[in-house]
């Protein structure tokens, strides 16, 4: 049956909704011969996520998404697309792993190819907080997936690049149109307890310098910022720049190789919750970050939505 109270869908060409290929090589070296070796023992203990359907007839039976090896760190997802209820070709393949850390979120938008096999989805988290991740269970969700809804789930990330933020790093803001809004903006929040008016905007226009100090250049201290950037080319926007501050790290093994997992902030806004994702790297360069310490870096984010809230 046709979800008519889906969220807005955006349809884009499978070649433009980026490849697979890069998120394996953070796993192997050899992805030509181990990927195929890891697709082959998820088979051999298959595990079917039933994701947001209560019972497995509300599952498509014309699409199958099998995670394994069972037990394991990572997992190995794979779409199978199925006929006659068995098996006939896979149609994606692309690893993940659990993460402890909640959100929850309203689905704004969902961005899928051509093959309908995977989508990226724009997730509010409340306050407009806005998030792009790459949707782990899409193969098992997308036809429940409603407008106006409030999801359940996990954020999880693989670490393309990190590296740490200089003590004090600085930036002096010398546009004085970009000075204006700055000094502007920490008036009118000043003005009123930290929150923000209705009328921003036009505060905001309206505002006037009251001395030579307020047209100073503005220098910005962003060594302790947490800041998310996603993607600028369409359906491929869970590909993502952060920076944030590192609050637990831990370690986990996949087929003989350590990696290294960091609980990094994603979002903090003053007097609320921070959102909080889980990166993972087996490189052995970006192994040495500490709990306290902001880093920065790419990463690939994803997302698992299981239960509504």
């Amino acid at each position: 049956m046709k979800n008519q109270n889906r969220p807005e869908m955006i349809t884009i060409e499978d070649q433009n909704f980026g490849s697979h290929v890069e998120h394996w090589n953070l796993l192997t070296e050899n992805p030509s011969d181990d990927v195929p070796a890891w697709l082959g023992l998820a088979l051999d203990a298959p595990v079917m996520p039933m994701g947001l359907c209560m019972q497995e007839c509300d599952m498509d039976e014309n699409t199958w998404l099998i995670q394994g090896p069972k037990q394991s760190s990572v997992l190995i997802n794979q779409v199978i697309d199925v006929e006659n209820h068995r098996p006939k070709k896979v149609k994606t393949a692309f690893p993940s792993f659990p993460s402890p850390y909640k959100i929850r979120a309203q689905i704004e938008r969902i961005i899928t190819c051509r093959t309908n096999t995977q989508a990226v989805l724009r997730l509010n988290l409340g306050n407009n907080n806005i998030v792009y991740a790459f949707d782990n269970l899409y193969s098992v969700n997308h036809h429940r997936y409603q407008q106006q809804q409030a999801y359940s789930g996990e954020l999880n990330a693989w670490a393309y690049v990190l590296e740490a933020v200089g003590d004090h790093e600085q930036l002096v803001v010398d546009d004085p149109a970009s000075i204006k809004h700055h000094r502007a903006l920490n008036d009118i929040l000043a003005a009123n307890d930290g929150v923000a008016p209705p009328n921003l905007q036009e505060q905001i226009d309206a505002w006037q310098p009251q001395s030579e100090q307020d047209r100073e250049p503005v220098t910005v201290d962003f060594s302790q910022m947490v800041a998310y950037l996603y993607g600028e080319t369409l359906g491929q926007e869970d590909e993502a720049w952060f920076q944030g501050q590192v609050v637990g790290k831990t370690q986990m093994q996949f087929m003989q190789h350590d990696y290294t997992l960091y609980d990094v902030t994603l979002l903090r806004e003053d007097n609320a919750e921070a959102t909080l994702v889980r990166v993972a790297t087996r490189d052995p360069k970006y192994a040495n970050f500490n709990v306290g310490q902001y880093i920065r870096g790419n990463i690939w984010l994803q997302v698992n939505l299981q239960h509504t809230a």
